[in-house]
């Protein structure tokens, strides 16, 4: 959906999203309860990310070293991407 708006909304418009991975919200908040360890044990980087680590991404994108990105997905994700699937 990013590259398609991308192409239709530019060059005034830059369209991009952020894939999220495991996040500490309320949405997952009883997933977290019941499984926090094992979910976080199949990431590359061993743990459920918090909003700090999506800021810099926003940051970037909204800034002016972002202006000439557009429709683009970047995951954020702890490497869920890279992971082994019998990991996950």
């Amino acid at each position: 959906m990013s590259r398609h708006l991308a192409s239709q909304l530019g060059p005034s418009i830059t369209v991009n999203t952020l894939a999220l991975g495991p996040f500490r919200s309320k949405m997952m908040k009883a997933t977290l309860e019941a499984f926090e360890e094992q979910i976080a044990g199949g990431l590359p980087m061993g743990r459920i990310g918090a909003a700090e680590d999506v800021v810099g991404a926003c940051l970037w994108l909204s800034g002016k070293a972002g202006e000439w990105v557009t429709g683009t997905t970047i995951p954020i994700d702890g490497g869920a991407q890279v992971a082994p699937a019998s990991k996950l």
